[in-house]
């Protein structure tokens, strides 16, 4: 028995759970039943993907458990529309001119903003209870992705602390422009493959107060979410950048987007680096004495690092399918070959670690 793709279905299978038309007890498929193409046909039109089945004794099909597809946090006309706003607000800055921009830059935040307000809206639906932003990232564009997943993770934040929406709305707007000083700072510098020099760091180190400049300078955006870009990589010891402000001086805004910023930062890909799985980078951020307690603690509460369906690579090489995410960090997994559930808050567990995710690349 195993889970496979309607595509893969074929007709004289044998279902071995039963299928019900959602939202009702109406049943597609019994289980033990061999399946028709008429079944298959309903199976499609009832947006059923995947069934758990046996192939027949005498079936040459090839067979195998795809990797489940995680439903994605944000539609991909929402996403889009996110990354065209972010886009063009960093080419606007990039051009430099504040005179032939200023008419140009205002409208192109506004439409920064308007995306936000669909995130807020998105967000508050209650089937994403919790975050994962797996699908928002991408190796190409990684600074206008950055932005979208850090927007993101911060009204998800907001919304865990329960501000309200107005305060969203803030975070998310001041997070879609925390980088966009990274536009003044050469791109060779940005888009390096190894490590920066010292001198190179000082001068990377500058975008933060570069955007913040640019924003007053402009007088776009509500000057309420220019703190959030000024104070992003600052922390509360007083051991960040640029300007080493510290404890109570630091806005709640900066100290959100912080955390958001890190956790995606760490968890993404990039040309010098592999990602770090994502309870690692939870460990990193609880860990970090500069950040703010309460806002780390619901953080924790919000993100699920491996969401339901995600196919994750266990510490002893097996590959499994995560099917409960009740202790997010420590989810129960299906192995694919042996269909074996592993709980890893099991005692039996206790020495499995998950490696990463695991990516379907065969499209």
């Amino acid at each position: 028995m195993r889970r496979t793709s309607i595509a893969k279905l074929r007709e004289g299978f044998i279902a071995r759970e039963n299928v019900f038309v959602p939202d009702t007890n109406i049943p597609i498929v019994r289980s033990d039943m061999l399946l028709t193409n008429r079944m298959i046909e309903l199976l499609i039109k009832y947006g059923i993907t995947q069934i758990f089945v046996d192939k027949p004794v005498d079936s040459d099909d090839p067979y195998e458990e795809p990797i489940p597809k995680i439903m994605p946090l944000i539609n991909e006309q929402l996403r889009e529309e996110a990354l065209d706003g972010i886009r063009r607000m960093f080419t606007i800055v990039n051009e430099g001119s504040l005179e032939e921009n200023m008419t140009t830059a205002f409208q192109a935040v506004k439409e920064v903003g308007d995306v936000v307000d669909e995130l807020v809206v998105t967000l508050s639906d209650e089937a994403n209870a919790f975050v994962h932003i797996e699908g928002i990232k991408s190796y190409d564009d990684y600074t206008y992705h950055h932005s979208l997943s850090v927007a993101v993770l911060s009204i998800a934040i907001g919304k865990s602390l329960d501000l309200p929406e107005e305060d969203q709305k803030l975070l998310g707007r001041s997070a879609m422009l925390h980088d966009i000083g990274k536009t003044l700072v050469p791109v060779e510098l940005i888009n390096k493959p190894g490590k920066l020099t010292d001198e190179e760091f000082k001068i990377v180190q500058q975008h933060p107060k570069l955007g913040y400049d640019y924003l007053v300078k402009m007088n776009v955006a509500d000057e309420r979410i220019w703190p959030g870009v000024l104070y992003h990589h600052e922390k509360l010891d007083g051991s960040g950048y640029p300007t080493k402000v510290q404890g109570d001086e630091l806005p709640f805004i900066s100290r959100v987007i912080a955390i958001a910023d890190v956790y995606d930062a760490v968890t993404s890909y990039r040309s010098y680096r592999k990602p770090m799985p994502p309870t690692d980078a939870m460990e990193l951020i609880m860990s970090e004495m500069g950040f703010d307690y309460d806002i780390v603690k619901a953080f924790m509460e919000k993100i699920e690092p491996y969401p339901h369906n995600t196919c994750v690579e266990l510490s002893d090489k097996r590959q499994g399918i995560v099917i409960d995410t009740t202790y997010s960090q420590r989810p129960v997994i299906r192995i694919r070959d042996t269909e074996e559930i592993v709980d890893l808050m099991d005692l039996s567990s206790m020495n499995l670690v998950i490696m990463g995710v695991v990516v379907d690349d065969s499209e």
